[in-house]
Order: C-alpha cells, then sequence, then structure tokens
C-alpha cells in the first residue's frame, strides 16, 4: 500500500490560498500546513531582513491537540525540508500551503516526494490588494510608513516586502524548476478567478488530478477559525489570522462563493485608474502570469 498524498500549493499573495486550505482541511486524515517557507523568510534565524523581531511564546506552550503553533525561532529553511519530509503515520494526506516568493529560490530546501500545486490570480487584481495589505502590516511595525497608502510606493519597497521577481517571476521560475527536475512532471494550475467560480469543478478537477479523495463536502466549512487549531503554523502567522483585519473575510467566511469574491472574479482586469506604482508592477508581472494562465487546469478540457 502506498503512502500519503503529498502535495505543496504555492500561492502568490490575495489568491484565495487561505480558503483553499481552509477547504481541503476537512479532508479525512489529512496533516496541514501553513505558510512555513513565509515563517522562514520573514521571521525566522534566515530572514532576509536580519533586524530584531518581536518577542513569542515557547514551543511547549503552543501545542494545541494535532496541530502546532510554532515559534519563528525554529524556523529553518533545512528545518522546514525535514518537518515536511517527516513520516505521519495515519495521515493519508499531507498538505502544505506556501506563498512561492518566500522559497527564496532556495530549491535544495524543497521536500522530495511532493506534487506541486500553483495558485495564480490576474495581477492587476492581486497588486492593488497586496499593497493595501503590506501597508497596513507594515503601519503597525514601522513608524517610518507614510501617512497615507498613495504616498507608499509599492515598487520601492525592500526585498522582504516585494520580491524582485514580484511573485509572479518566483512562481514561473520554481514551476520551470520543478518540471525541469521531474519533482513533478504535471504540477497543477489554478487560477484564482476559476476557482471562485466554479468551485466545485476546480476542486474536483485538482484532487483528480493529485489522487485526492473528493466529496462535495470539501465546498463548505465552518466560519471562524477553530480549524487553524489543527494546522501546523507559525504563532506570529496564526495570531493574524485569528484577529488580523486583513483575515476578516477568511474567520466570516463557509465557502468560496461569497457575492464580493465573485463579483472580482468575473470582473474585467483593470489597467486603467490605477498608481503607477501598481501599473509597474502589472505590467512586469504579466509575461509570467500570461505563460502560466494558458497552462491552467480548464474543467473543459478534462
Amino acid at each position: 500500500m502506498g503512502g500519503p498524498v503529498k502535495v505543496i500549493i504555492w500561492a502568490s499573495p490575495r489568491t484565495c490560498s487561505t480558503a483553499l486550505l481552509k477547504c481541503l482541511s476537512s479532508l479525512p486524515n489529512a496533516k496541514v500546513f501553513d505558510e512555513l517557507y513565509s515563517i522562514a523568510f520573514l521571521l525566522g534565524p534566515d530572514r532576509l531582513d536580519q533586524r530584531p523581531t518581536g518577542e513569542e511564546p515557547q514551543a511547549s506552550q503552543a501545542r494545541q491537540g494535532k496541530g502546532f503553533a510554532f515559534p519563528s525561532s525554529i524556523c529553518t529553511y533545512e528545518w522546514i525540508k525535514e518537518t515536511l519530509q517527516q513520516d505521519y503515520p495515519g495521515e493519508q494526506v499531507i498538505i502544505s500551503k506556501e506563498i512561492v516568493y518566500c522559497l527564496n529560490q532556495k530549491y535544495d530546501c524543497l521536500p522530495e516526494g511532493y506534487r506541486h500545486v500553483f495558485l495564480l490570480r490576474h495581477p492587476s487584481k492581486v497588486f492593488p490588494s497586496w499593497k493595501k495589505l503590506t501597508y497596513e502590516v507594515s503601519k503597525q511595525f514601522s513608524t517610518e510608513v507614510p501617512e497615507t497608502l498613495d504616498e507608499f510606493i509599492f515598487d520601492q519597497q525592500p526585498p522582504h516586502l516585494l520580491p524582485p521577481g514580484m511573485s509572479f517571476k518566483e512562481a514561473y521560475d520554481l514551476y520551470q524548476y520543478v518540471k525541469e527536475k521531474k519533482l513533478d512532471v504535471d504540477p497543477v494550475i489554478i487560477d484564482a478567478d476559476d476557482l471562485v467560480q466554479n468551485p466545485a469543478a476546480i476542486v474536483s478537477a485538482m484532487c483528480a488530478k493529485l489522487g485526492i479523495p473528493y466529496t462535495e463536502s470539501l465546498l463548505t466549512w465552518d466560519k471562524g477559525t477553530d480549524i487553524v487549531d489543527t494546522w501546523t503554523v507559525g504563532i506570529a502567522f496564526k495570531n493574524i489570522i485569528q484577529h488580523s483585519e486583513a483575515y476578516k473575510n477568511f474567520r466570516n467566511s463557509t465557502s468560496f462563493r461569497r457575492p464580493e469574491l465573485e463579483k472580482q472574479a468575473t470582473a474585467k482586469p483593470v489597467e486603467s485608474r490605477v498608481t503607477p506604482d501598481i501599473e509597474r508592477c502589472v505590467s512586469f508581472s504579466m509575461p509570467f502570469y500570461q505563460k502560466m494562465y494558458e497552462q491552467r487546469l480548464q474543467v473543459d478540457k478534462i
């Protein structure tokens, strides 16, 4: 009998990735990880910005049932690889959702034996939301942030806030690497708008390609954050998920079919009436997005 199905979901910011993880968390006998590489990139010993970070509870205080809220101090890239490659007896599915640029091109720290899913969204829908989120979070930790969002020039931010490839190039480069090195000869690409507009078809098709059992019960979930207690997630990120305004919609959601998400998904990309920094980000990212979009999972082609 084979081992568990192992899957990493590589997402760019603001692509409904945490909702997708909440969806898949209801799979029976599933071990779920959330943004391990993000902690390493932003807060762990290997972090890009080496300025001091705030204190966190000790790991011994953070275990709760099946889940584990871990301190940033243990989260190196090597620790992540070892953690994801461990055996988890009794688990049939291992799922890790990650922000793609937080791998920081450390391909030698990719775990073996995983299928790879890439979650995308049109750049003109990603960057305005990502800029706003980054601005709001930055104001909590720095006194050097401008007074207004318009004064916050997104493409002039340091690389730990906006990577050189603006996440889309990092996603494309990793996609190419995964295929060329045969880590996964058939990685799955999902566009977030497709997921929101037709969740049953996209989730069932994704599960079929990955060898994961699908039921319609995956498409709805309980309101709140109780499910997060079953995840392995950084203490800092767990607190953000539970309390940050940025995750309010996630906490209130019970499915992908939220009116505001569906409205965004069906709206045409906006190429005008945006600030120059957003225009530059979109212009840079479009070639990488388009190349991957053409390879996305399309239910009418299955």
